[in-house]
């Protein structure tokens, strides 16, 4: 039972925040004009903030391969060293 309650703890907060995300969806729907140089389309607010957030997101992902990659190189390079350690 122990084990149930932090997932239980985790469902109930992704409700809210899903809770949320749908009044903020339903609140903020009128159109938009976005300009980038000379390209320019019209699209619902949330929308736009939707792919602003996943460009953010895909940014960070991208940003962070170069330290993954050390990261995956050091946690090898540890594993081949207890491995040889033990025998």
């Amino acid at each position: 039972k122990r084990q149930e309650e932090p997932m239980r703890i985790v469902i109930f907060v992704s409700l809210f925040v899903a809770a949320l995300a749908v009044i903020f969806a339903l609140q903020n729907s009128q159109p938009v004009i976005v300009n980038f140089f000379n390209w320019s389309f019209e699209a619902s607010l949330v929308i736009v903030l939707l792919l602003t957030f996943v460009a953010g997101l895909l940014s960070a992902f991208i940003a962070s391969i170069p330290w993954r990659v050390k990261m995956m190189r050091e946690l090898s390079n540890c594993r081949k060293a207890a491995v040889q350690g033990i025998k």
